[in-house]
């Protein structure tokens, strides 16, 4: 009779645990699911500089193709290219090809980060039930939660408020502008 008094306390005492744990998983599903997020935006945006980069060097390589003879046609040859290594010559143009691929990667991402920062922006402020902090965006977005992030997010809602498109409710606190 000992083991019947003892089953109802060992099932009440687990249901607590139980209980007692899923704030925990729930908070950690969170987190997991704003860090697959967060992959999958820098995923796309790879994909994107990859195929941007990708049809700069079709373009540059078309139109190296079409432009006809080679530069040096017709001039005569000073010895200075034609007796130099070729591993020389492949070293000096490594870092201009390299230069120029960052730059183009440079050129490409934040135009579109910055749209997509400021749509997203807007976005979670029309959602949202009350005002929130810059922190709280960054994270409603799922964009790494580094001091940059944060201040980007801080600088767009910046610029929303002077554009009418939020409003600051308070020391840090933003929402959607009413309109």
């Amino acid at each position: 009779m000992a083991t019947t008094i003892d089953a109802p306390d060992g099932i009440h005492s687990t249901i607590e645990q139980l209980q007692g744990e899923l704030p925990g998983l729930e908070s950690r599903k969170q987190e997991l699911e704003q860090e697959l997020a967060a992959v999958a935006q820098r995923l796309e945006a790879v994909r994107t500089a990859v195929e941007s980069l990708k049809t700069l060097s079709t373009t540059t390589t078309t139109a190296a193709a079409t432009s006809g003879a080679p530069k040096t046609a017709g001039r005569k040859k000073t010895g200075t290219t034609a007796q130099r290594p070729a591993s020389r010559t492949a070293k000096k143009a490594a870092p201009r090809a390299k230069a120029a691929g960052k730059a183009g990667k440079k050129k490409a991402a934040p135009a579109k980060r910055a749209k997509g920062l400021t749509e997203g922006i807007v976005e979670i402020l029309s959602k949202a039930k009350s005002a929130m902090k810059a922190g709280e965006i960054n994270q409603a977005l799922g964009r790494p939660e580094t001091a940059g992030q944060i201040e980007a997010v801080r600088g767009t809602l910046e610029r929303l408020v002077k554009a009418a498109q939020a409003r600051r409710t308070g020391r840090g606190l933003y929402e959607a502008a009413q309109g």
